[in-house]
């Protein structure tokens, strides 16, 4: 009975976490853009760290992230 608690637990902390958060809701689209930026170097460099990829090509790939970012930074202004 416990475990069927615990597990109904966890489920509705996940179910919350697939809310939007309403702090993120008024971002322009620079701000949305930045926020992709870093969540896509974050996954580069881990999957650098953990040998998927090397670190040319971890490289080159954030410099086209950031190519990306700048476009829209321009578009932004």
């Amino acid at each position: 009975m416990k475990k069927r608690q615990n597990q109904n637990q966890i489920q509705q902390k996940i179910h919350k976490l697939d809310e939007p958060n309403p702090m993120y809701e008024e971002l322009n689209d620079f701000e949305r853009a930045l926020s992709h930026f870093g969540t896509r170097v974050e996954l580069i460099c881990a999957m650098e760290l953990g040998s998927k990829i090397d670190a040319e090509t971890a490289y080159q790939n954030i410099k086209i992230e950031l190519k990306e970012l700048k476009k829209i930074r321009k578009k932004d202004k």
